[in-house]
């Protein structure tokens, strides 16, 4: 992950906690607003990115950040589709992400990507499942990760495939710990989730 301010991280870490549990645990129910969260940040942190290589600036990055993040929901609101499939692609880069790391081994690209586009396209074939698992499996791993950013400080997302690469037994855990609540997350969704698609239910509301 390319560098942001330290100060922006935090900010964007901090907001992705509470963020992850309610994806975590309710992302089929609202799933239009998880389109929109998803959005603003992938196009938030992207506009951070090139707002700080730009100015130097961690106020511009800020204000990079969330210009970007508000055009980036509005655009993963409109084109639906579009973000079951990113939603899909960013779970199979995650797992890319955690395989490597474990295996000791830096993600080839060609590999991210294929993990990548085969979660997009499942996303959008098995629309409930995937929804399910993406939304759980990601909003998981935002709360795991995010956690353990401000209790440790051998977490940084930026680097989380170094990370994993250390090993040992705190790493075990925290990985431990994202199973278990992505898991508990995708209970609760199918426990919970209406019968009718989520597009329909979030139409309807």
């Amino acid at each position: 992950m390319p560098d942001v301010p330290t100060e922006l991280l935090s900010v964007m870490v901090g907001i992705g906690i509470p963020v992850g549990l309610v994806q975590c645990f309710c992302g089929y129910r609202i799933f239009k607003i998880v389109l929109g969260i998803l959005g603003f940040f992938l196009f938030g942190f992207v506009a951070a990115f090139v707002g700080y290589a730009l100015s130097g600036e961690p106020i511009v990055a800020l204000v990079a950040f969330l210009l970007g993040g508000v055009i980036g929901a509005a655009f993963m609101v409109v084109l639906y589709f579009v973000g079951i499939f990113l939603l899909g692609a960013f779970m199979g880069m995650i797992m890319a992400g955690v395989l490597c790391g474990l295996f000791d081994a830096s993600p080839h690209p060609a590999l991210l990507l294929l993990l990548a586009l085969i979660g997009g396209v499942v996303a959008v074939l098995f629309q409930k499942l995937m929804i399910i698992l993406s939304t759980a499996f990601t909003g998981a791993w935002g709360v795991v990760t995010g956690v353990a950013y401000f209790v440790t400080d051998r977490v940084d997302p930026r680097r989380m495939n170094d990370v994993l690469r250390t090993g040992g037994t705190w790493v075990y855990g925290m990985l431990l710990c994202w199973l278990v609540l992505a898991l508990l997350g995708v209970v609760v969704q199918y426990r919970f989730a209406p019968k009718s698609p989520a597009k329909d239910v979030a139409d309807r509301e």
